[in-house]
């Protein structure tokens, strides 16, 4: 059975205790026993003291012993003269055999106590000599052997020490090693050796002779023990560069970091496999830097391409003043550079909103995006549809992944849904057109076939695209409505002019006609005649400051500087007031006002002045568009409101021209065969809405309109009026 051995376990030198870092200088001072025996063997003292020292020491155990071995005297002296062979050589060794000859003769052959001798005991002192002698040949020649020996071994024990010293360090460096270095035994792969690195790694400090465990480590997607597995069963090493490493935590969750992996198999003598060599070098860092430096530099791609795309952007919306064509490019253009699909979403006047593009990237999806360009954004529909979510928040809205799942639950109803899947849809963003406050529309782009994923860098880009997108909408909305006050100010300079030279016609007219009866008439001219030409010129001068007040009355609006005087004022008496004052007028059109209701006294707080401004404008359009027939004034009264209908039985109003109707110089008729400025409406709607309330208008072309007048009763709060802008 193969004997377990531990790799790199620092030893102790077997041989000489000399450290192999002492420096000559250390050597000098430090005694060195050596010498001091190498001193003693050269010198005579030394050579001849120790041979005699050897023979008394072998004459007392001679002598201790002697009743035990009487039949063998001359034991220990072979011994005394071998060491004095050895250490002396020739003459110590002859020195002590001779003096062993005299202590057997005298000490333990008989007769003892004197020096004769027998003949039987000459032959065995001869053979002690002779045996000495050869001894003494073999000592010294083992003597120089070992002399030598001693030199081999000196350098031998040398070796050994610079090989354990480097044993040693080489154990320090594993351990100290900035990587996991371990070596494993068996097929079992029991742990011969692991460094504090890979103890730590491991987070285990007790794992000599422990096996490998399984499910703690994996390496990328494989259990680490079956990597092992197959390096020991195939004799082939496993490299990996940067590979990811999990290890399994106390607490059951998992740290991935990067190794360099190196798992080596190891051999016994006859070349089979017998263990494995591990070696991992943490690259986690390094791992981690190139990934952010992957990621810098493709952000800095990705920033350097819509740096371009931005540039081309501005083109395109610098190029045109109309804005659904450049919308539509602008759809284009994000597909397919920044997505698969493109939707754009614009508000309408009416408050709807109409998808105005839908870009797609493959010609296969012509016939799902024309099912997407009927489905209109819908603020009332499922509130978690991203571009429906982006309009009622108010910020963009970013969807790293859309599931199938996530799609049916953002979807209006199941056919929305069914669209939605068609389009394969994966990661989207909608950004709403947001202009000072004002909300024209939402922008929308996703990815699908490309499966590209949405970032926040994306999402930055989105908002950008947007603003510019918005900012070129309203620009473009700027310039209309410049282009519209153009026209209506053209307008307006020719019927205000026109407007104003009516008045002063018949005025001029009636002042020349005055001075001829003037003329005719030197001393007197007849009353009825001056009485007429007044009263013509009264109508004509007051028509003139009605003008004029109009005028003034959109200026002060325009400005913010028409503030309302609340009093009580009783609407049915004012009614009446004012029809009583406008009936001639009216019966000059052929027309007749009735008043129906207010009776009983209806009384709320309202500026007297500006109210009996809006019933005038009101009777005064009834009259004009009246076509002679007979006009009403109804009023109605309830707890908290008061409300008016003007109803004339004229010409009637055409649908499209509804909207625009109580705008600033707006004009539902030709100026030429009905005068006017286009004032009074507007006026009247903005004294009105000043005062809490509202008007609205129903009317259908040839059968007459009804002007309704709602207003609040009472109004506790001070009033300013602001500019109205026409809607």
């Amino acid at each position: 059975m193969r004997t377990p051995i531990s790799y790199l376990e620092p030893t102790r030198p077997s041989g000489s205790t000399r450290s192999l870092s002492s420096t000559p200088l250390e050597q000098r001072l430090t005694p060195d026993p050596r010498r001091a025996w190498s001193w003693l063997q050269r010198s005579w003292f030394g050579r001849y003291g120790v041979a005699l020292l050897f023979f008394c020491f072998a004459l007392l155990l001679q002598l201790e012993l002697s009743a035990l071995m009487s039949t063998s005297p001359f034991l220990f002296f072979y011994g005394a003269v071998m060491v004095a062979g050895w250490w002396g050589g020739w003459g110590p060794a002859l020195f002590v055999t001779a003096l062993s000859l005299l202590a057997v003769d005298h000490q333990f052959l008989p007769p003892r106590l004197t020096l004769q001798m027998r003949s039987a005991d000459m032959l065995s002192l001869g053979i002690f000599c002779l045996l000495a002698i050869f001894i003494t040949k073999l000592n010294v020649t083992l003597s120089r052997a070992l002399e030598e020996r001693a030199g081999l071994l000196e350098r031998e024990h040398r070796a050994r020490a610079a090989s354990e010293a480097a044993r040693t360090r080489l154990h320090t460096i594993f351990m100290q090693a900035p990587a996991q270095i371990f070596f494993l035994r068996g097929a079992s792969h029991d742990f011969d050796f692991t460094n504090a690195r890979n103890s730590a790694l491991l987070k285990n400090k007790d794992t000599l002779g422990k096996p490998f465990q399984d499910g703690v480590v994996k390496v990328g997607e494989e259990d680490a023990r079956d990597v092992l597995d197959r390096v020991y069963a195939t004799g082939e090493s496993f490299v990996g560069n940067a590979v990811p490493l999990r290890i399994l935590q106390a607490d059951g969750m998992e740290k991935e970091t990067f190794h360099n992996l190196v798992y080596q198999p190891t051999r016994d003598a006859q070349g089979q496999v017998d263990g494995i060599a591990g070696f991992g070098f943490d690259v986690t860092d390094l791992v981690h830097a190139r990934q952010r430096a992957e990621a810098l530099a493709t952000e800095l791609r990705q920033a350097e391409f819509r740096t371009r795309v931005l540039a081309e952007v501005s083109t395109v919306l610098a190029s045109s003043l109309d804005y659904e064509a450049t919308m539509r490019n602008l759809a284009k253009l994000v597909v397919p550079a920044l997505a698969d699909w493109c939707f754009v979403d614009l508000a309408q006047p009416d408050g709807t909103f109409r998808r105005l593009e839908v870009a797609h990237a493959r010609p296969e999806d012509a016939a799902t995006a024309a099912e997407v360009l009927n489905f209109q954004l819908m603020p009332e529909g499922n509130p978690r549809h991203p571009p429906t979510a982006a309009l009622l928040r108010g910020e963009a809205i970013l969807l790293e992944e859309m599931t199938p799942a996530h799609i049916k639950r953002s979807a209006h109803n199941e056919n929305h849904a069914r669209v939605m899947l068609a389009t394969g849809l994966r990661s989207f963003i909608a950004v709403p057109l947001v202009v000072r406050g004002h909300t024209l529309g939402v922008f929308s782009f996703f990815t699908s076939f490309s499966n590209r994923r949405y970032t926040q860098a994306d999402l930055a880009f989105g908002l950008e695209l947007a603003y510019r997108a918005a900012l070129s909408l309203e620009n473009a909305r700027l310039y209309r409505e410049a282009q519209e006050a153009i026209r209506l100010r053209d307008e307006f300079l020719s019927i205000a002019s026109h407007e104003l030279k009516t008045p002063l016609t018949p005025l001029s007219l009636k002042l020349q006609a005055l001075a001829r009866e003037l003329e005719r008439h030197p001393d007197s001219i007849p009353y009825s005649v001056v009485k007429n030409y007044v009263d013509t010129g009264a109508r004509q001068v007051k028509k003139l400051a009605e003008l004029v007040g109009d005028l003034l009355d959109v200026s002060r609006i325009a400005a913010g500087r028409l503030a309302l005087e609340l009093e009580d004022v009783d609407l049915g008496a004012l009614i009446r007031e004012v029809v009583v004052r406008y009936e001639p007028h009216a019966a000059r059109s052929g027309s007749t006002l009735e008043v129906e209701g207010g009776e009983s006294g209806l009384i709320g707080r309202w500026d007297r002045l500006r109210l009996e401004q809006v019933v005038t404008n009101l009777i005064d359009n009834a009259v004009k568009y009246g076509a002679g027939k007979p006009i009403q004034l109804v009023l109605e009264q309830g707890p908290t409101r008061a409300r008016l209908k003007v109803r004339d039985q004229g010409i009637g109003i055409a649908p499209e021209h509804l909207p625009r109707l109580f705008g600033r110089f707006e004009r539902a008729v030709s100026e030429r065969h009905y005068g006017g400025l286009g004032l009074g409406l507007y006026i009247t709607r903005t004294l009105v809405e000043a005062m809490g309330g509202r008007v609205r208008v129903e009317s259908e072309q040839g059968r007459g309109s009804v002007f309704t007048v709602d207003l609040p009763r009472e109004r506790t709060l001070p009033v300013d009026v602001s500019a109205a802008q026409p809607q």
